[in-house]
Order: structure tokens, then sequence, then C-alpha cells
């Protein structure tokens, strides 16, 4: 049966020629796909944990300001005690593989255009953590900022900027700034603004690092995040050694974020580009489908007297729809090899694709590099075989069992 297959798909090659192309370009879309899919969840756990498996903050601020000096143990303020003591627990307490500390200074910037909520960080401490891409102008210097490259049509690259804010000991202080260029956005840096560490360390001296970056043990491989009640545990260890270190008998004001609610809304994103993926693939599909129905009829009409002689002979209805239908799974298995083959080969050009928008959802999925990362697997090939062999078998089938049923009954008067 499956020379006679051959034979017959190789002797309508020409009839076949747009069922074929149909069934590759599905498979090549497919294919492309699920490995483009396939890096979008790899990239999904790195965004995540890239900003540390739980990331807390405190605001050091009202930390000091609501801490009567009179209290202070040998002069120290809170935070001052609270940060010579941090290392330990983050080491005894949470077992932490890796803590980055960093500040961050909250204010309302003024430029020429109105006015934008923004955070000051240092970019060198930025780039611990992620990657920030530069979409536009350079690296800032003294007296220049580099902000996201969403206020790129609200200002311009040397546009005076004026950033007002409250220190330490809340007090109101202004500083003027340069643009020196824009930054690609990430969901945790789509409202901030980056300079050198000196041009930071300018706006607050001596200000502690209020953000800490903690990742923790055996996080990150088969077990990606821990769970909610572990995060709650975990945060609350933290809220109880920071009242104690301080000095401080009522709750620190502080907060945390985890991997996993960032993974979360990585998740929202990619499971909507899948839903528009499966759209597009399911309107392909009608349409090859139609097709390959046009095809097996032009291609059984020539034949119906040879099957109806064979089913004449004993041939059962089922066994002639196998043998006809399976001419199509021989196009349908040389169609998906060259699509899959296909996407391998469009893999290498396709990462090397830069997405500069200005919108921070695309470095969510696609990650700081702002460009795909195709990752080919086993599973993705053999879902694209499966797929591009069983729908248009079951098609063929489905065309060749209707057709065989009415054209031998009308032209042989015969049933089987």
């Amino acid at each position: 049966m499956l020379k006679y297959a051959i034979r017959n798909a190789l002797h309508y090659r020409a009839k076949y020629s747009i069922a074929f192309v149909l069934i590759a370009s599905f498979a090549f879309c497919l294919a492309l796909s699920l490995f483009a899919f396939n890096g979008f969840w790899e990239q999904a756990g790195i965004y995540a944990r890239s900003w540390g498996d739980i990331t807390i903050w405190i605001d050091s601020g009202k930390l000091d300001s609501e801490a009567p000096a009179s209290g202070w143990p040998r002069g120290e303020a809170p935070t001052e005690r609270l940060d010579r003591a941090l290392p330990a627990f983050f080491e005894g307490e949470l077992k932490a593989t890796k803590v980055i500390g960093s500040s961050y200074v909250r204010g309302d910037a003024y430029g020429r255009s109105g006015r934008w909520s923004l955070t000051a960080s240092s970019l060198p401490k930025a780039r611990l953590l992620a990657e920030i891409a530069i979409a536009e102008g350079k690296e800032p210097g003294e007296g220049e900022v580099l902000v996201s490259a969403g206020l790129r049509k609200s200002t311009a690259i040397g546009e005076a900027v004026t950033f007002v804010y409250k220190d330490r000991d809340l007090i109101l202080n202004s500083l003027a700034f340069r643009v020196s260029g824009f930054f690609l956005p990430t969901g945790s840096t789509s409202d901030y603004m980056f300079m050198s560490q000196g041009q930071f360390d300018a706006l607050d001296e001596g200000i502690k690092d209020n953000v800490f970056f903690v990742f923790l043990p055996g996080m990150g491989g088969q077990r990606l995040f821990m769970t909610a009640s572990e995060y709650r545990l975990a945060f609350n260890a933290f809220q109880d050694f920071a009242r104690k270190a301080s000095g401080r008998s009522w709750a620190v004001n502080c907060g945390y974020e985890t991997a996993e609610q960032r993974h979360r809304s990585s998740k929202q994103l990619i499971e909507f580009f899948e839903l528009i993926m499966l759209i597009f693939l399911s309107a392909l599909v009608v349409v090859a489908l139609a097709t390959i129905v046009n095809v097996l009829f032009i291609t059984l009409i020539d034949r119906i007297k040879i099957v109806g002689t064979f089913m004449a002979f004993g041939m059962r209805r089922g066994r002639a729809v196998l043998l006809l239908s399976s001419e199509m799974l021989v196009f349908a298995l040389a169609a998906c090899t060259v699509g899959i083959l296909a996407a391998l080969a469009a893999a290498g050009p396709v990462s090397s694709l830069k997405f500069t928008a200005d919108n921070w959802t695309i470095a969510v999925i696609l990650g700081g590099k702002r460009s795909l990362t195709i990752r080919p697997a086993l599973w993705a090939a053999g879902a694209t075989y499966l797929a591009g062999t069983l729908i248009p078998f079951a098609a063929a089938a489905f065309s060749a069992s209707r057709i065989i049923k009415g054209e031998v009954v009308r032209l042989l008067h015969y049933s089987k």
C-alpha cells in the first residue's frame, strides 16, 4: 500500500502542488512559532528572576524621620544600624546565594513639555541586574540622565530637565540635568531615569541601599519560584529583623515584589500572543483543508473506476479510503519536513531582528536585548509533524469516504 501511495503521489504531484505549499507553509509557521514561544517562556523566566527571587524595599526617609534622634544608640540612625546588620540576615536567615543592594530616589521631573513622576537610580547598579539597552543617544555623564524611550515624544536629547525630590531628611531639593539619551524600558524600569553612580550619590550624599534584590537557593531550576506562603514568610522575617535591627517598636515602612508576580505578568502577555498565533494558524488550516478536498476530488474522479474495480473484487470501502488518503499522508510528511527545515534555517536571521519599540511589554517577552530568542526543540518539531500530517490525513480520509461512497454507487451500483 505504501509503494502504491508513493507512486500515485508522485504521479499526481502537479495537482497536489498547491496543497503541498499550503501544508509546508503551515508547518513552517507552526514550527517557527513554537520555537519562538519556547524562547518566550525561557525569557519570561530569566526576566522574572533577573530582579531577584524576592525584591524588598524600605522607605528609609520615613524610617529615620519617624524615629526620635534621642533613641539612636551611639548616634547611629536606624538606616545605618539596619544597613550594618543586613548582610548577616540575608546570609544566615534567608540563605541567599546573592544579594544586590541598590537605592532610588523618587521625585518629579519637569521638562519643557510637562511633568513626569520618575525614579532616579544608578545605571551601573541597574546593569548588575539586567541589560539596559540604549535606543538613542549616549551614556549619561556629569549633569546628564538617561530616560525611558517612552518619553521620546515629550522631550529631546540635550533638553534640560529639573528633578525635584525629597532627601532622607524630607528636605525638598532639586537638580538640573540634560537628557543624554533614551533607554529601552522593561516592566521594572519604565518610570526610571538613570545616571552615573557619582551623579546619583550627589542627589543625597551618604544614602544607604533601600532596595535589595535577593536570589535564593534552589530557585530557577526544576523549581522556578517559591510558593506565595514562602514569599510571605521570607518577607515577614525581614520585617521582624528590620524592626529589631533599627530599634523600632512598630512596623517598618517596606514592601516586596516576587519573581512569581513578574512571571505572571509575562504569562498573560505570552498567552495573548499564543491566542493570536492560534487564530492565524486556524485560518491557514481552513484554507489548506478546502484545497485538499478540492485536490482529492479531482484526483479521485480520474481513478474512480479503478477504485470501483478494486472494491468489486472485495476491497472494503475503509481499505479504499485508507489507500487514497495515504497519498496525502506522503505529501504531508514531505511538506512538514520542508516546513520544519525552513523554520530551522530562518531561526538565525529572525533572531538577529531588533525590536526597538518604546512599549515595555515587548521587553517582558523578548528580554533586555530586544530580539527574538528562537529555541528549536524536539517536542516542537514533533508537534508540527503531528498537526501537519494528521489534519490533512483526516481531511483526506473524510473527503475520500464521501466521494467514494457516492461515485461508486452511482457508477457501479455497488455498495459494501
